[in-house]
Formats: structure tokens, sequence, C-alpha cells
């Protein structure tokens, strides 16, 4: 069999699926991306058994059918060096791979026997719903400052996906913080159904999916999929019980800050530098018009205050948060104010941009941390 293409087309589709390849293979045809063609259709995919990506390729030419494995990281260098030209593969018998193209040489790579490619994993959906893709993006780009790093906990490892009729959630938590957001413009009416998506699966995804795309999401018992015209992805659950967040989010902090996002941020970011290496901790005390920061270093030395206007209806506090934490949930924010709810010294603030965007609802939580 044999097809042509453009460079820049294999370039995109490879690009899609090269993360799926793993550093580290249990197997060696992991190593490899498999080739399909099917008429005029080309398609790549790989795996790393947990999360496969499969990309289509424009053709420009096509003869025969049939499939190929193909080494992963040399194909995607060669493709990356070579001009934006026409050009051609043909596989040849016994599994060899010939490239060439106009004003390029021939470059000969061998290649794989299918049957030795896992099976490409089916998913038997029984709900679907497709968002637009700058829905989708802004939810995951919302909530995965907050997943957990801990392999010891794999089931804070991922985000949340929550499906309710008319409403779909996303949530991710570390213990230290918190971020949910929801939509109500979702044309979902399925069952309620909460699974958790590894977060590779949404690295990739988010990587080429460009505005304008729909995807289609599948929700599977062990696996979802995220499907548009050029590239999908299929990924495994994972498996357990996302612990009951709601419970945590205070209902009525009796206090409430308004403060300019930039002013907050660039104090935090100065008095972060004469914070403890290793609690971060920052000291924020409130009254009616303004908020004290104050940090110190006691292994190295050093000081730091500063004061910022604030907007504050409540009692005085003084609470303690650490400043990564802090300043990673201050980034979320695209408003030029951000609320504050708080209650004690010891009780998790509610963090609110100043103005949610229509149909949808977005806070935080960020825990304090014991005074020192």
């Amino acid at each position: 069999m044999k097809f042509s293409f453009s460079q820049l087309s294999m370039l995109k589709g490879l690009q899609r699926i090269i993360g799926a390849v793993p550093s580290k293979m249990p197997m060696p045809s992991l190593g490899n991306i498999h080739l399909s063609l099917e008429g005029k259709t080309l398609s790549l995919t790989a795996t790393d058994l947990e999360v496969t990506v499969t990309s289509r390729v424009e053709l420009i030419e096509s003869d025969g059918t049939g499939s190929v494995l193909i080494q992963a990281k040399r194909f995607q260098e060669l493709v990356r060096e070579l001009p934006d030209v026409p050009l051609e593969i043909e596989i040849q018998e016994p599994l060899k791979i010939f490239l060439k193209g106009e004003g390029v040489g021939v470059y000969t790579l061998p290649g794989g026997d299918p049957v030795e490619f896992p099976e490409l994993p089916q998913v038997d959906a029984k709900l679907t719903f497709n968002m637009p893709a700058e829905n989708l993006k802004r939810m995951v780009s919302k909530t995965v400052f907050a997943v957990s790093r801990d392999e010891m906990r794999p089931i804070l490892t991922g985000l949340l996906l929550q499906m309710r009729p008319g409403e779909i959630r996303m949530a991710a938590t570390d213990g230290h913080r918190l971020s949910r957001i929801l939509r109500k413009d979702i044309e979902y009416t399925g069952e309620p159904r909460d699974v958790v998506i590894p977060m590779k699966a949404f690295s990739l995804l988010m990587r080429n999916l460009e505005d304008g795309d729909t995807p289609e999401i599948g929700i599977a018992e062990t696996r979802s999929s995220f499907s548009t015209e050029e590239q999908r992805v299929i990924t495994r659950l994972i498996d357990g019980q996302y612990p009951k967040y709601e419970s945590v989010i205070p209902e009525s902090n009796p206090n409430r800050m308004t403060v300019r996002t930039d002013d907050f941020m660039s104090a935090v970011r100065r008095v972060a530098i004469f914070a403890s290496q290793l609690s971060r901790q920052v000291k924020v005390a409130l009254d009616k018009t303004s908020m004290r920061l104050e940090s110190e270093d006691p292994e190295l030395g050093g000081r730091a205050e500063e004061e910022v206007s604030v907007e504050y209806v409540g009692e005085p506090v003084e609470i303690a948060y650490n400043a990564v934490y802090l300043m990673d949930v201050l980034k979320q924010v695209d408003t030029e104010e951000v609320v504050f709810e708080l209650a004690t010294s010891n009780d998790a603030a509610v963090i609110r941009s100043a103005e949610q965007q229509d149909n949808e609802d977005f806070l935080m939580l960020l825990m304090p941390i014991r005074l020192r």
C-alpha cells in the first residue's frame, strides 16, 4: 500500500498523538505508532495502555488498504525536519517503509507487525453529550491547578466530571485547595453520573482542541472518550469514590473582602520572597479598609510587610495561607476584583470572581495554615 500527503498535515496528526507514546515502555510495541489506511482515510494511533489517541490525516492520494507499525520518535523527528512538500509513503514486504518526496531524499524505516500492537479499546458509551471546545477548555483550565500529585491517593490525581440534567460540573482538590466550576447551558439529559478522568487524557485533548470544535463526550462503565472530526482520545476512568467535596464548602462565611486582583497578587508575590522556605506562610490581617500582609523567614532572616486597600465587611480577622497556593488561586481569577468569603482563622476561605460569566458558577476553596 502507499499514500501521499503534505508534510504539514502529517506533522499535525503526529503532534496530536505523540504525547500518548510512553517514555517507559512495558512492551516494545508501545514505542510505535499504528498506521491504518482504509480508502482515503489514514489513521494514526498511539497508546500507553491507559490513554489511547487516534488522529486522522488528510491524504492527497492513496492506493491499497492495510496497517503497519512505525517507530514513533524517529518518524516524528523525520517529518518535522522535512520541508512542507508533498510526501509519499510506500510499505513493501517484508514490512519496510519507504518515505520520499519532492526535492528530498529517500528514507527507509523498519515496519512492525500491527498484530503486536494492543487492540484498540472500544467505548460502549451509555451516556453521550456535546460541549463547545471553549467551554471544555475553560472548565479544565480553572480546575487543573488543584489536582493532587500524590500517587498514594490516585482518586485525587484526576478531574471529577459530574453530569446532571442541564448541568455539567468539574472539580478538583488536593486537600489544601479546591476548585469547582459548573455550566448550566449544556444539553445533557441523561442520568446523574460522576466519573474521575486522568489528567493525561485532558492534557492530550487540550493540546490540540481548537475553538469551534464541539467534541462528543462518551461515558461507559470503565472508559470515556472525547471525539472530534480530527482526533479521538480514549481513557480509562480512575476507579474509586471521589470525596464528597460539597460538604466542605462553607454555606455562609459571614466576612466578605473585595480587593483588586492585580494589587493582591502583586503584594503576595513580593511578600512571599521573605516567607519561610518550609511553610511558605503569609499572614493576612483584615480590617474595614485595609489588608496587611506579613511574612518572615526565621531560618535565613528577613521580614516583609505590605498594606493593600480593600473593602471589608465583617469582624477583624488574622489568617495565614501558603503563598504558593494563594497565588495559584488568584491566577484563576479573570476579573478586576476578587471576593474572599471568610469566617475564622481556622476556616476555609471561599473565593469567587467579582463577576460570574453567563451560565457559569465558579468558586474556589483555600484552606488556611496554622499561624506561627
